[in-house]
């Protein structure tokens, strides 16, 4: 089993990973015009929606104290799972609906 500096370790990167690729997407949007940006502004806010809970998350599993961490890694892996797939899904919609911006 990982160490909790390698559990949150992991996390930190993929949070700051994705929230890299949501402010390049904004940047492309912008690129795009008002007309792309419309049309991509769910997309962009259902990323978001999942990057903010990932960061949730990642605030619990740090404040938690080392006896409470496991048990709170425990519960909240498969939520992880979920967020980062969410995530993952988000980034291949977007991609594939605005492939003209990639």
């Amino acid at each position: 089993m990982k160490s909790r500096e390698e559990i949150q370790a992991s996390l930190e990167a993929g949070l700051a990973a994705s929230g890299k690729r949501i402010e390049e997407f904004k940047a492309k949007l912008a690129e795009g015009g008002a007309e792309v940006s419309r049309d991509a502004a769910e997309d962009l806010a259902e990323m978001e929606r999942a990057w903010e809970a990932g960061k949730n998350k990642l605030s619990e599993l740090t404040a938690a104290s080392d006896e409470k961490f496991d048990e709170l890694w425990a519960d909240t892996k498969g939520n992880w799972d979920s967020i980062s797939s969410s995530m993952e899904q988000g980034w291949a919609s977007v991609t594939s609906k605005f492939k003209n911006l990639f």
